[in-house]
């Protein structure tokens, strides 16, 4: 049913204008609160992505202390290549010292030891005169390779993120 057309005081006629007014008020107020409920969800996606990205940033950063604070030094003589490379038993053995300021991990799958580039599968790794890798302790690093006599040869160890490299002529 049609809206009779609403006189004011004077006489003088509003027509359909006070209906049109009040569902043009609730129309804005629907988009209102449906902006509102899209800011709240916005705001709580921005939250939780912002927050995912400081845990990783922190994380992050703690990796690098942990990779910053591990040092380690070949500290095998290699002008003394018999002392290095034991040619009869085809064993390499380095001497590697602990100069950081933390343990550093000493079990065999946690050391890589490459050789002119290969990587040794076959090592020992043993902490001598303590039981953990600590600060200023010596682990003895060791790898079953066959190497050509008179050659020179490159070996890097990896450990806890940092890596040495050494440089000697097998005997």
């Amino acid at each position: 049913m049609p809206l009779a057309p609403q006189t004011s005081d004077d006489g003088t006629s509003r027509g359909h204008r006070g209906a049109l007014m009040a569902s043009v008020s609730s129309a804005h107020l629907v988009l209102f609160i449906a902006a509102v409920l899209f800011s709240a969800a916005l705001a709580g996606t921005l939250t939780e992505g912002a927050t995912s990205l400081a845990d990783s940033i922190d994380g992050a950063a703690d990796a690098d202390a942990d990779h910053a604070n591990a040092e380690f030094r070949i500290v095998s003589d290699d002008q003394t290549p018999t002392a290095v490379y034991d040619a009869g038993n085809e064993t390499l053995t380095l001497l590697v010292k602990n100069t950081g300021a933390r343990t550093l991990p000493d079990d065999p799958g946690d050391v890589t030891v490459l050789v002119n580039g290969a990587y040794q599968a076959d090592t020992q790794t043993t902490v001598l005169d303590a039981d953990t890798w600590r600060p200023s302790d010596v682990l003895r690093v060791r790898a079953n390779v066959s190497l050509g006599s008179n050659a020179k040869t490159r070996v890097v160890v990896d450990a806890g993120g940092h890596r040495d490299r050494f440089v000697f002529t097998t005997p």
